[in-house]
């Protein structure tokens, strides 16, 4: 039971958070301190702090830390699944859209505008 809670709940926050990882914070404190009570304040800090200084997306390792400390292995792959299971959806869902209005004179325009705006972005980010 506890692998389908992980995987329900680190869905639920993986389908509901838009702003990446950090944004999740709130949602995981509330889910899985304040109401289940799986972890500590302390401890939920502690996996934020590993969460950041490990290689890889930081929702992926929070996820996997709190599956592992409620659910061992199997709640680590539960609730990584379930993190990463709306965000794999929704691109595959998009994939398919654009790829039906791929040759849309408007999409193909849509496309050249935002090749800019990217580059104006990451430079921004460089400057600062």
């Amino acid at each position: 039971m506890i692998y389908l809670e992980l995987f329900w709940i680190f869905f639920r926050i993986g389908l509901f958070t838009i702003g990446g990882g950090y944004a999740m914070i709130p949602m995981i404190t509330q889910e899985i301190v304040d109401e289940k009570g799986w972890l500590t304040d302390t401890q939920l800090l502690n996996y934020i702090g590993i969460s950041e200084s490990t290689p890889g997306p930081f929702a992926i390792n929070i996820a996997t830390y709190v599956g592992t400390e409620t659910g061992g292995i199997g709640g680590a792959l539960c609730a990584t699944l379930g993190v990463v299971l709306p965000s794999f959806v929704c691109i595959l869902i998009v994939a398919r859209c654009f790829e039906a209005f791929r040759s849309s004179f408007i999409v193909q325009g849509c496309m050249t505008g935002l090749k800019p705006a990217v580059v104006g972005l990451i430079g921004a980010s460089v400057l600062s």
